[in-house]
């Protein structure tokens, strides 16, 4: 009987580190696509229709995601589910309420654990965007951040700038 809680946690660790391979693959595949093909360009949905900008385009939708916003000093939330959408222009996590967040104020993103991402915003916003595939959740910001920049620099006709700070390329 002592055998099986730890056949039970390395049954478990295993299940993680399936998954956990599953994202590194499918953000490694994204990653080259994207490079070559761009984003993909999805239909809206019931949730995002209504709450979309003049030519927002929407790249990824994830149903049951879990957003948690803190800033420093001011007491934890409790975390919202919802639908994450990444457009064009924004993140947009739609539930009880929607949280709405410029791409451009992203300025730092990390993946902790199995299905956290996390994302620092320049005023010192921090968000914990708990989904499946985080690792290619954060490909697909960054892929949506680089084509922002081409397209403010082939408006401005300057160069594009490289990647946010503390940002690596996907």
């Amino acid at each position: 009987m002592a055998d099986q809680p730890d056949a039970a946690a390395l049954r478990d660790a295993r299940a993680i580190a399936a998954r956990v391979t599953e994202d590194e693959a499918a953000a490694d595949d994204a990653r080259r696509r994207y490079q070559t093909d761009g984003l993909p360009v999805l239909d809206s949905d019931a949730g995002f229709t209504p709450l979309a900008l003049p030519g927002e385009i929407l790249h990824v939708t994830r149903r049951n995601a879990l957003l948690e916003q803190t800033q420093v000093g001011q007491a934890r939330p409790l975390p919202q589910t919802g639908t994450l959408y990444l457009s064009s222009e924004r993140l947009l996590h739609v539930g009880h309420r929607a949280t709405s967040l410029p791409l451009g104020e992203i300025e730092e993103m990390a993946v902790a654990l199995e299905r956290l991402l996390l994302v620092r915003l320049r005023d010192g916003t921090h968000l914990a965007i708990d989904t499946d595939l985080p690792r290619l959740l954060r490909v697909q910001i960054a892929a949506a951040l680089a084509a922002t920049r081409l397209g403010e620099a082939a408006e401005s006709g300057t160069p594009a700038s490289g990647q946010p700070a503390g940002q690596p390329a996907g």
